[in-house]
């Protein structure tokens, strides 16, 4: 719950920023580029905060993770990179309870995915008419 809490509050939070960033008349190709890296950076700051979940719910006992090399944070990283983006290509994977929390983390990413694509969709589609608060002028 407090990582899906925290991942949409920062997500929200990046997404009004990304707004501000593109509002303005000056240097658009500037600000859309800006924009858009802010979203991008939301997306890898929540799979960073969900592998830090993933190995504190493992130092905690509640599972662990079926991988060859080991349960470094690049291999959590990787993993929740893959989990946030419903890609879920299965080379690592979690055990016990971890199971739901990987579950937790891919609605999770669903959702931020689809604020995404319509943070763009409103960007792309209607550059000029967007207020720093995303409604419509």
């Amino acid at each position: 719950m407090f990582l899906f809490l925290g991942a949409l509050w920062l997500h929200i939070g990046m997404l009004a920023l990304a707004r501000k960033t593109y509002t303005g008349n000056s240097m658009r190709m500037l600000r859309s580029s800006a924009a858009y890296l802010i979203v991008l950076m939301s997306h890898l700051l929540i799979a960073l905060e969900f592998a830090a979940g993933f190995k504190w719910s493992h130092s905690l006992g509640l599972g662990g993770f079926v991988h060859v090399p080991g349960e470094d944070w690049m291999d959590l990283f990787y993993f929740s990179l893959v989990n946030i983006t419903t890609l879920g290509l299965g080379d690592i994977y979690p055990t016990g309870h971890l199971r739901a929390l990987a579950g937790i983390e891919s609605l999770t990413g669903f959702l931020l995915i689809s604020c995404t694509a319509q943070f763009i969709f409103e960007t792309l589609h209607n550059p000029l008419r967007l207020r720093t608060d995303g409604a419509p002028l």
